[in-house]
């Protein structure tokens, strides 16, 4: 009997979150990707559901960051990236946006991202419209390399 939603005592996002702390452990690598998945509950149609993924997701996140910070090898050198899901398909469907992903509005193509740690110049919130493309350059930039030929452009706020 698999519970999901807010009060599940556990979920694949959990184990994801246990095998990206293992990792980060034992190898330290010089770049991991999480994907947290459980917002895709969504699709079964059931919003309470889907606001307990996002609800887990932020958790998860922030355990994750608190783990990074308690873990003195990869405190001082450990940039965490978290941007929220951007499968929005703006292609003119009027069927429910958070079932399926498709509205044709302009708030559903936003996205907020948020960056801790060594890779930022100084805490900040910043308010001008940040554009997706602009994440791969600037990630590369402090990682030390440089894209070829970008959609997009590195962001100031990063130190590469």
């Amino acid at each position: 009997n698999f519970m999901q939603g807010p009060d599940a005592p556990a979920s694949g996002d959990e184990l994801t979150l246990l095998i990206a702390r293992e990792v980060l452990k034992r190898i330290a690598p010089t770049m991991l990707m999480v994907n947290f998945s459980d917002v895709e509950v969504a699709h079964s149609g059931a919003y309470s559901l889907h606001l307990g993924g996002i609800r887990r997701a932020d958790t998860l996140c922030h355990r994750l960051w608190q783990f990074i910070q308690s873990t003195p090898e990869l405190s001082a050198s450990t940039t965490l990236v978290i941007m929220n899901e951007f499968g929005r398909d703006p292609d003119g469907s009027g069927t429910n946006g958070f079932f399926n992903h498709r509205t044709n509005t302009e708030c559903c193509r936003m996205a907020w991202s948020m960056v801790l740690g060594q890779a930022v110049k100084k805490p900040q919130v910043v308010e001008r419209v940040v554009r997706q493309v602009d994440m791969a350059p600037s990630i590369g930039s402090w990682m030390g390399f440089e894209c070829e030929k970008p959609a997009g452009s590195v962001l100031p706020e990063f130190h590469g």
